[in-house]
């Protein structure tokens, strides 16, 4: 990797240490484990320009902080009825596993009818 590319990502992880709380936090649920490589990703898409590619990345943290992003999976979907109506009616899910040891997924496009999922509520 050249030399002003490495160095883009040092001064991008610089700015990167210094968040706060929420922001931290969220980062790591962003990087899960890999800050350089997301690091990377944001300076690519802004050609690694480090002010536009940090103020891409706080916009990108900010959004999942507006919208509750990261607890998402930890409220109940309401109203419950529909939401079992409408996951029992999909014809999606996880079908076993290739001999690469990689999941299967099958989906019945085009095949769901939502027969279930008139429980009378209105989203």
């Amino acid at each position: 990797m050249a030399a002003a590319s490495e160095e883009a990502i040092k001064q991008f992880s610089v700015l990167m240490e210094q968040l706060e709380e929420p922001l931290k936090t969220t980062f790591q649920n962003v990087h899960q484990g890999y800050p350089r490589g997301t690091l990377l990703r944001f300076l690519k898409a802004r050609e690694w320009n480090v002010p536009k590619a940090y103020k891409m990345l706080m916009d990108c943290l900010n959004w999942r902080l507006q919208n509750e992003i990261d607890s998402v999976l930890a409220k109940p979907i309401l109203p419950a009825d529909l939401y079992r109506s409408i996951r029992d009616t999909l014809l999606v899910g996880l079908t076993g596993y290739s001999k690469q040891g990689q999941p299967v997924y099958a989906f019945g496009v085009g095949l769901s009818t939502f027969d279930r999922a008139s429980v009378g509520v209105k989203c």
